[in-house]
Parts: C-alpha cells; sequence; structure tokens
C-alpha cells in the first residue's frame, strides 16, 4: 500500500498536539512494510526526518507556531494554501490511502480524491478544530469559523473513514456531525514510554521550587480556550492548607502573559513559575519532579469529548492526575484509582481534590503505580498506532 499522512503542524521535532500520534502512525505504517510518504512541516533536514519517520518521501510544508499571537490570521493565509500543495502532491504521487490529522488536512484529502476517485481517505481526528474561534477577538473571526465549520463536517461526512479518540467524541460526530455510525472508529490517544518515564530530577526541583513540600505541574500548549486562569483561581485554597506549595507552568502560549499579570494581581507571582517551552524529554523530567499533575479544560462541546495527552504523560512518569469530569476523559480514565475529577470551571472543587491528595503522600504514590501499569497495558503509542495501521489497510482492502 502506497499511503499519504497529511498533518499541518510541525512532525520532526514532535512539537506536541496532535505530531506524537501522527509520528508513531507513519511508523507504524513503514514498519508494517507500506510505502508512506509525508506532507507536514519539519524542523530537521529531510534526510533526518525521512530517517525518524521511516518515509519513502516527503512534502515540506510552511506551519504556523501555537504560540503565535497572530496565528489565526495566519492560519487563514497558509492553510488554503496547503490544501492545494497537498492535493497536488496526491495528485502526482497517486497513493492509494490518505490519511489526514484533523479536519483542516483532511480538505485535502478530499480535494485530492475529487481528482482520483479511487483515493481512500482516513480523518484522523482528535479535536473541533472550529469550536473556539469564539475565544478570539476580530469580526473577520465569525466568517472564518463559519466556513471552518462547514469544511469540518464536511470533512465528517465525506471521508470514506474518521478514526477518533474516544466513545464520546464519537457520538459528537454521528449526533451533530451527522457522520455515518459504520464509518467511525475509536482509538485512544498514548504515550511514548521510551521517552515519558520517572527520571531524576531534583536539580529541577532545587532550582524552581527550592523551598518547596509540594509541586504541581500543568503543562503543554497554554492558551486561553483551556481556561488556565483556574488554576490562580484555585491557588489561594490550595495555599490556605499547603502553604509550601509551588505551581509550574511547563510551556508556552498565548494566554501566559495575562496568566502572569493574574499571578501577579494576586500576589501568587513567587509561587508560580513559568519555564517557557522546554524539549519534549525535559517535560519527562518536570513531570517527574511534581507531586501531582493537572488536566485543565471547560465544559465545552469539544472538550467532551477530547482526551489530552497529559494523563498518560503524567502516568507514564509515575505521577497521579487531577481531571476535569468530562465524558471523554472519565469513558477513558475510568475509575480513580490513578486520577481524580473535579468539576470543570469549579476552581473551589478543583483546590478541594487538590488538597485531598497533597494531604496522604502514601496514596499519591501507590496512584502513580497504578497510572504506569495503565500505560503499559492500555495506552502505549506504538500498540495504539498499529490498529490505525490495520484500519487503514482494512480500508483499502474494502475498495478493492
Amino acid at each position: 500500500m502506497k499511503a499519504l499522512v497529511v498533518i499541518f503542524e510541525r512532525l520532526v521535532p514532535i512539537s506536541g498536539g496532535g505530531t506524537p500520534r501522527t509520528f508513531h502512525i507513519v511508523r507504524s505504517l513503514a514498519r508494517r512494510g507500506h510505502e508512506v510518504y509525508v506532507a507536514a512541516s519539519f524542523g530537521v533536514d529531510g534526510e533526518q526526518a525521512r530517517r525518524e519517520l521511516g518515509a519513502a518521501g516527503l512534502l515540506p510544508l510552511p506551519s504556523v507556531s501555537r504560540m503565535d499571537p497572530r496565528k489565526m490570521r495566519k492560519y487563514a493565509l497558509i492553510y488554503p494554501l496547503n490544501i492545494l500543495r497537498t492535493a497536488l502532491y496526491a495528485w502526482r504521487l497517486k497513493p492509494d490511502l490518505i490519511l489526514s490529522h484533523n479536519s483542516v488536512a483532511a480538505a485535502a484529502g478530499l480535494l485530492a480524491k475529487a481528482l482520483r476517485p479511487r483515493l481512500v481517505t482516513v480523518l484522523d481526528l482528535t479535536d473541533l478544530l472550529f469550536e473556539y474561534l469564539g475565544d478570539y477577538r476580530g469580526a473577520w473571526l465569525r466568517g472564518a469559523a463559519a466556513v471552518g465549520r462547514w469544511l469540518e463536517r464536511l470533512s465528517v461526512r465525506r471521508s470514506d473513514r474518521v478514526i477518533t479518540i474516544s466513545r464520546a467524541m464519537a457520538d459528537i460526530l454521528t449526533g451533530e456531525y451527522q457522520a455515518r455510525p459504520r464509518r467511525v472508529d475509536i482509538v485512544h490517544d498514548g504515550v511514548d514510554t521510551q521517552v515519558f518515564r520517572r527520571q531524576p530530577a531534583d536539580d529541577l526541583r532545587a532550582a524552581y521550587a527550592p523551598d518547596a513540600d509540594h509541586v504541581l505541574i500543568f503543562h503543554g500548549v497554554i492558551d486561553p480556550q483551556d481556561g488556565p486562569e483556574l488554576l490562580i483561581e484555585a491557588a489561594p485554597a490550595i495555599l490556605a492548607r499547603h502553604p509550601r506549595t509551588v505551581f509550574w507552568m511547563v510551556g508556552d502560549g498565548t494566554a501566559v502573559p495575562g496568566l502572569k499579570a493574574k499571578a501577579a494581581e494576586a500576589g501568587l507571582l513567587d509561587r508560580f513559575y513559568f519555564s517557557g517551552w522546554v524539549r519534549q524529554a525535559e517535560v519527562a523530567r518536570y513531570i517527574s519532579a511534581s507531586d501531582l499533575g493537572l488536566v485543565i479544560l471547560p465544559d465545552v462541546l469539544s472538550a467532551r469529548g477530547r482526551v489530552t495527552l497529559k494523563e498518560f504523560e503524567y502516568w507514564a512518569c509515575g505521577v497521579p492526575a487531577i481531571l476535569p469530569r468530562l465524558p471523554a476523559l472519565q469513558e477513558v480514565v475510568g475509575d480513580e484509582a490513578a486520577s481524580l475529577f473535579y468539576t470543570p470551571g469549579d476552581a473551589a472543587d478543583l483546590a478541594a481534590k487538590v488538597n485531598e491528595l497533597l494531604a496522604d503522600e502514601d496514596r499519591r504514590r501507590a496512584m502513580g503505580r497504578v497510572g504506569q501499569q495503565r500505560v503499559a497495558q492500555q495506552f502505549e503509542w506504538q500498540t495504539l498506532t498499529d490498529q490505525i495501521a490495520r484500519l487503514c489497510e482494512e480500508s483499502v482492502r474494502a475498495r478493492d
């Protein structure tokens, strides 16, 4: 099988978001003997990217930094060009299958299929991209949101197969987005335990939390749509019970300047450490130096079906997580043996759950061990992306 994998993000080195999943999909397809081409952005030279991915060829695409304050305007310019370039590349390449990460990249597959009807299109959908535009200012975004939502629904309805991350997201797609249920499959997100594992990190604790009894970590892209200010709202109640607690915000994003201002206004800046962007391997060390991992998401449509990578990365490093009580997270995480749930948007409930675990070190350690076991049994990338590769093979066989 000749396959083209498409993602409109920087794929090598892995940049977060959907790139870990897509990176391992490419490697699974190549490992299973398929001829794999990749359209994506790359931060290394082509030969290194091909070697790391096991790909037969690459189409380098421009990308937009998720930390860029003007990213929405740049997306509006760059994504249509990427759709056209990728569709033309597919027309010349003549693959059997295009697998696209998320709905915008899937538009390239649909355009290519219009030129070559026997092409099989697979949409790997982990997020609803256009449910967030209301969080950005600018009247022009109303038009962009309308076009984007139309494109997202078209991609979901017209793709030959949709693979998504949770039953909750599948229900959204087959309900509001009108996908055909028999075309929708579920493969959860996961983690690479060669990268995310318990590591020595006393130097990080000594450098960035020298007086702390406890460290809480929130990591990844720090964007306004996820409501990260909830942690600042919860901090006073946590510090009242555990005054020697430090909050690590590891990563970067457009919400960071506002968060720093809110922390300063609340007199909490000395309790918050903002690392800026760090390499993926270094994130694992920050997690290993922490006592609790946090996931913050609001109760909105996309978040109800979404499963972030954070909880798996916390678990892989032996750190329990505190998560919002949302359908997809409850479905995938299951019971509270390795994580506790709080009411989304409720700072008091978040603080109560944090205080509950900070008061019991033995319980935290036990939860961390359960999380590591679950990752090993259910959430290793190689096992999960081999499932995706088999679904792709099945789709091409069904065409023939």
